[in-house]
């Protein structure tokens, strides 16, 4: 029975440390502060969210419809572009996705130029055209369609 109890408590240890999320308490001791550690399912959210406005820029500026008369939805899409892109780069330091770090600032400025030229009177549309395909700076294929 005394060795029952001993190998049993190691077991009832380990479920707790597993159930506690051990590894994200131990990361604010093993990383340096100006390190941002951004979890999978974070990165796998904001990345739908782009795909979605991605898809819906893009049918949007190359539909049949003239894009001044979408004007309005183009800029609200962008802008949720900018919103989801900031959640990846809220601390501005470097993080446990190397490719994100080098490519996130180069499409934020794309986002942010594609909006102001949108806004400008006359619009200009093109830099929304070419921000929806964005994608393939770092996963290096074309936006697939649903």
């Amino acid at each position: 029975m005394k060795y029952l109890g001993s190998a049993i408590a190691p077991l009832i240890i380990f479920q707790l440390v597993g159930c506690a999320d051990f590894a994200r308490w131990a990361r604010q001791y093993t990383y340096p502060p100006e390190f941002r550690y951004v979890e999978r399912d974070e990165i796998r959210s904001t990345m739908r969210q782009l795909a979605s406005q991605s898809r819906a820029l893009n049918q949007l500026v190359h539909s049949a419809a003239e894009p001044q008369a979408q004007r309005t939805e183009i800029l609200t899409h962008l802008r949720a572009m900018e919103r989801s892109a900031e959640k990846l780069d809220q601390s501005g330091w470097s993080s446990n996705h190397p490719k994100i770090d080098m490519n996130l600032p180069r499409f934020r400025a794309d986002l942010k130029l594609a909006r102001e030229a949108v806004e400008r009177e006359p619009p200009n549309f093109l830099l929304a055209g070419s921000v929806g395909g964005a994608c393939v700076y770092c996963h290096g294929a074309s936006p697939r369609e649903p």
